[in-house]
């Protein structure tokens, strides 16, 4: 497993601390809010350990960045290695907010949302998920915006909102940083990253409930042109 994979995974697991913390924690008398105190204690703590990991995953991106320039500008392994060296130390003395980045206040806000249960992830209502379609101006789908079938295993971007078929946004994204929501008209700009794609039960009930919707809207319409065959049929047998 590559290095911002490891380091993808152990942000999930510090949100999903976070969740079943808080889900334990719904359940317990707080009359004097020191269980809660505890629990935005622990959750600053890991939005602490995100911050540093983040902040490793935008150096060893910058790394990866300069390896590849020195290859360029290098002729031999000797060049290779001076030019690599000097790279290296620049990227190292450079200083690093990791909460500036995008990633970082993405998850923030997943901390705190969890905290106030303002944006649950993970059981979302459909009016959740409608509003959050509709600010990006786009209707719901049960396709997938890429393959244009029906979503099997459905994820939403939690960026944007979108619906995607997991296996496939996750390979797609897998090894390229560069991918963005594909549906027409969607405002966000972010590239997609693995984190940002979140299960979702609401979605998945939506989806069936849709090609359940679809499936009976075909055997009216079958219904339908079956009779009107057969009002025709009696009216010429009648003449």
């Amino acid at each position: 497993m590559e290095f911002n994979q490891f380091a993808d995974s152990a942000l999930s697991s510090l949100l999903e601390t976070t969740k079943f913390l808080k889900e334990i924690t719904d359940g317990i008398s707080d009359d004097d809010g020191e269980v809660r105190k505890l629990l935005e204690e622990g959750a600053n703590s890991r939005l602490e350990h995100a911050e540093k990991i983040i902040e490793r995953k935008t150096k060893h991106k910058e790394l990866v960045q300069e390896m590849q320039k020195a290859r360029g500008e290098s002729t031999t392994v000797e060049d290779l290695g001076r030019t690599w060296n000097k790279r290296r130390d620049a990227v190292e003395r450079k200083p690093i907010n990791a909460k500036n980045t995008a990633e970082y206040q993405s998850f923030k806000r997943s901390i705190e949302s969890t905290l106030s249960n303002a944006e649950p992830e993970a059981n979302n209502s459909d009016d959740d998920v409608v509003a959050t379609e509709v600010s990006c101006n786009s209707a719901f789908s049960p396709y997938d915006p890429w393959t244009k079938a029906l979503i099997r295993n459905p994820v939403r971007n939690k960026m944007c909102g979108h619906i995607y078929d997991r296996e496939y946004v996750h390979g797609l994204v897998k090894n390229n940083i560069g991918i963005r929501c594909p549906v027409a008209g969607c405002a966000n700009t972010v590239y997609i990253h693995p984190a940002h794609l979140i299960e979702d039960e609401a979605v998945r009930q939506k989806i069936r409930l849709q090609v359940l919707q679809d499936m009976q809207s075909d055997t009216d319409d079958d219904e339908e042109e079956g009779t009107q065959e057969e009002v025709e049929q009696e009216d010429e047998d009648e003449d």
